[in-house]
């Protein structure tokens, strides 16, 4: 599902600072925060948590890790990255939480619902929209009319003086007017709900992830998944992913560490092949030689295993060289580059002429903000896929994207990319699954803020798959509008 429109990030989040077993004044302040969890949970006395020890503690947080991996083969999840084997980051520090307005400006008037120096903030929306080809067929494409009611709840709550609890829960239902059949009875659940545990102590972060989500559409957004899903009009599939980021921030030199579970399976038989399992390695180092320039090394690794198809089971590795420049506030590049091996473990596909492939990865982005009204983003990028028809999904993009704020309400964001797409295992495997294919997205979206409870949002998106296969292209036309409310 697409967020409701204006709302921000926000996810279940339990973090600590300065964690630090050695100190007694980090130990008052990391007990302190327990206290305040035990408080808003109900689960024990002040007087109990005060007599905790360390050693007790550690085994908390052990069992709290071990808790955190047992998830893991229950569901599923992460954002785009995770489908290229790869994690997300490209170098620099972890993710900063910043917490709602409200704590920000020292009160609680940015809560729907206050609760104490924390709070619950609550938005519900509808949205119209009409598909002009539902199953994403070449031919005979068949249209209809989408009524999708939807919600998103985020709860914020201060522990202590360093430590929260954040909560992030969006929801929405897809009613098909004329294709019935499609209507599954489920909600879909967004892809952005986590928990997570963060623990600092001196130099160094430890941050403890799980993320879940339930997603029924085949086709491609922004940032999103790409499946090469055609002639369908669901794919019901579950997501779910969990570990741990270390990092190390110097004053001049950020060092990160990392290590995710990921599984991937289908609702069904039909693509149970899509259903996977990888374990995920990252690391990345990264020193700033001045306010402007920032370089560095990145690495990552992937084992990657398929529940029904063997034969697709590879490892992969990648390292090269990174490149940040803040050239000023308004003007930010990226560039980065590298080596690529791509293995499979299977000795049933060598007969085929698969074998190891060596390649790269590259990316080159810019953000430019231009004033207070415009800004515009360019990226280009090559990377290697996880394919679900083949062994890899090798793709090149162009993304273009262009924000234009004529006032405090109105806000239009037009965006076109490109993207062409080789899914195969190797120029060397000529009997198996290849496919070659050129996928365009664009389209803009307008929104209009009418007062601080009341907005709107009209979106058209346009899709294009032309593929060498015949009969596994498609065009797509997306129409929809949007009204929230914010409690």
């Amino acid at each position: 599902m697409k967020r409701i429109a204006g709302q921000p990030k926000r996810s279940l989040r339990i973090y600590g600072d300065g964690v630090c077993l050695r100190s007694m004044s980090t130990w008052d302040q990391f007990r302190e925060g327990i206290e305040g969890l035990a408080k808003v949970l109900g689960l024990s006395s002040k007087s109990r948590i005060t007599n905790m020890r360390p050693r007790f503690i550690k085994r908390i947080v052990i069992l709290a890790v071990l808790f955190q991996f047992g998830i893991a083969g229950y569901g599923q999840g992460w954002s785009s990255g995770w489908q290229t084997g790869w994690p997300t980051t490209q170098g620099g520090p972890i993710e900063t939480v910043i917490p709602p307005l409200g704590i920000l400006t020292g009160g609680s008037s940015r809560y729907n619902f206050p609760l104490g120096p924390g709070g619950i903030n609550f938005s519900a929306g509808f949205r119209a929209l009409y598909v002009d080809n539902v199953f994403l067929t070449q031919t005979d494409a068949r249209n209809d009319f989408v009524l999708i009611p939807e919600c998103d709840l985020g709860a914020f709550f201060p522990i202590g003086r360093s430590n929260s609890l954040n909560l992030d829960l969006g929801l929405a239902y897809y009613d098909y007017l004329k294709n019935t059949s499609l209507n599954t009875g489920a909600p879909v659940i967004s892809p952005d709900s986590e928990i997570a545990f963060h623990i600092r102590t001196g130099d160094f972060t430890l941050r403890f992830s799980e993320s879940f989500s339930y997603q029924e559409s085949p086709v491609y957004d922004e940032g999103a998944e790409f499946f090469n899903i055609y002639q369908a009009a669901l794919f019901r599939h579950y997501e779910n992913i969990a570990g741990i980021t270390a990092t190390w921030n110097l004053p001049d030199l950020v060092t990160e560490f990392g290590y995710h579970h990921d599984d991937l399976w289908s609702d069904g038989s039909f693509y149970n092949y899509v259903n996977h399992a990888s374990e995920l390695f990252d690391a990345n180092s990264m020193y700033a030689f001045s306010p402007l320039v920032t370089a560095g090394l990145e690495t990552a690794a992937s084992v990657n295993n398929f529940d029904h198809r063997s034969m697709e089971d590879n490892w992969r590795v990648r390292m090269g060289p990174a490149l940040r420049l803040d050239v000023s506030q308004f003007f930010k590049v990226r560039v980065g580059a590298g080596y690529e091996r791509i293995d499979y473990d299977s000795g049933s596909v060598k007969p085929f002429g698969v074998h190891p492939d060596d390649t790269y990865y590259a990316y080159a982005g810019v953000d430019h903000t231009i004033n207070r009204v415009f800004s515009h983003s360019l990226e280009v990028s090559h990377d290697n896929q996880i394919g679900i028809n083949a062994g890899n999904l090798a793709g090149t993009h162009v993304l273009y994207a262009f924000f234009w704020r004529p006032n405090h309400q109105a806000t239009l964001s037009p965006h076109v990319s490109s993207h062409w797409f080789d899914e195969s295992f190797g120029s060397g495997s000529s009997s198996l699954y290849h496919e070659r294919f050129t996928y365009v997205l664009g389209g803009f979206s307008a929104r209009y803020q009418w007062d601080k409870h009341w907005r709107t949002t009209l979106s058209w998106d346009y899709r294009l798959k032309d593929s060498d296969i015949e009969g596994d292209g498609y065009g797509q036309n997306q129409v929809s509008l949007e009204g929230v409310y914010q409690f």
